[in-house]
């Protein structure tokens, strides 16, 4: 608490990671508010055989929607045989700084 007010993130950069996070933990459908939001894991994705250009385009296009995010570089997704998607990739925030991620989402990541 700061202020009187519930503190949900120490910096911006810190809320961007947290939405990033979120972001590719949700999956397309679930939330019931909007069910656009999210990436289509189980439809598009998994028990498909999908090429890496796809899978990039498909979560690059939904990272680069969140506000604050200018570019997502060196992005490598790798898929394995237990449904589990592993993608690295580096933001570059709209102030300019750069953060490495590593996510896995699947059925048991």
């Amino acid at each position: 608490i700061e202020r009187g007010d519930i503190a949900l993130c120490p910096s911006d950069t810190a809320c961007l990671a947290q939405t990033i996070t979120t972001r590719l933990k949700t999956i397309q459908g679930e939330w019931f508010l909007d069910e656009t939001l999210g990436i289509p894991y189980f439809t598009a994705i998994f028990g498909h055989a999908r090429s890496s250009h796809f899978i990039r385009e498909l979560v690059v296009a939904e990272l680069k929607s969140i506000p604050g995010i200018k570019d997502i570089t060196d992005f490598k997704a790798t898929t394995s045989s237990e449904r589990v998607l592993t993608i690295y990739f580096q933001a570059v925030f709209a102030n300019g700084t750069t953060q490495s991620f590593k996510e896995s989402v699947g059925v048991n990541p």
